[in-house]
């Protein structure tokens, strides 16, 4: 949490993750280790629903994945979510090989593990909403913006495209 929560000048003031701490401090963030030779990505979103916390962290401790299949992995997990009757939770997932910065900081080369992020489609559309209103995303490149799924985000510097 030392990465994620302290605010930071590349976002404009705020946290790289604005919202985990309050879910933090509130309680309402489920965290747990993900071995997927012992358990199944199913049974620990299951374990995370049924503990009627607002969001989860998995720390997927025994998989390396390079940086280019963090976006299709994501894509896979969304999927498995909705056609198993979990679509109303989402995945976003957090590489250390990725190498997507903000003005020369990048968060995710931070984790300690691939981190696997869970929570409800609705508190993330609403914080989406809530973080466009202000200045938070002003520092992040346009590759980063597509990648984050902004298809409207024009580049602000000649940085290389990471989609």
């Amino acid at each position: 949490m030392t990465v994620l929560e302290p605010k930071r000048e590349e976002f404009s003031g705020f946290a790289a993750c604005p919202f985990i701490r309050a879910d933090r401090v509130a309680g309402e963030l489920f965290l747990a280790v993900y071995d997927n030779t012992k358990d199944t990505l199913l049974g620990v979103v299951d374990q995370f629903l049924a503990s009627g916390k607002r969001s989860a962290l998995l720390a997927q401790i025994n998989e390396e994945l390079g940086r280019e299949e963090t976006k299709e992995y994501q894509r896979f997990i969304n999927a498995l979510l909705v056609e198993t009757g979990r679509g109303r939770i989402a995945s976003l997932c957090f590489n250390p090989n990725d190498d997507l910065e903000v003005k020369g900081f990048n968060p995710r080369a931070e984790a300690p593990y691939f981190l696997i992020n869970l929570a409800f489609r609705r508190d993330l559309s609403k914080a989406h909403k809530s973080l466009r209103k202000t200045d938070y995303y002003d520092n992040i490149p346009g590759y980063y913006m597509r990648y984050l799924g902004d298809t409207t985000a024009k580049d602000k510097d000649d940085e290389i495209d990471a989609s």
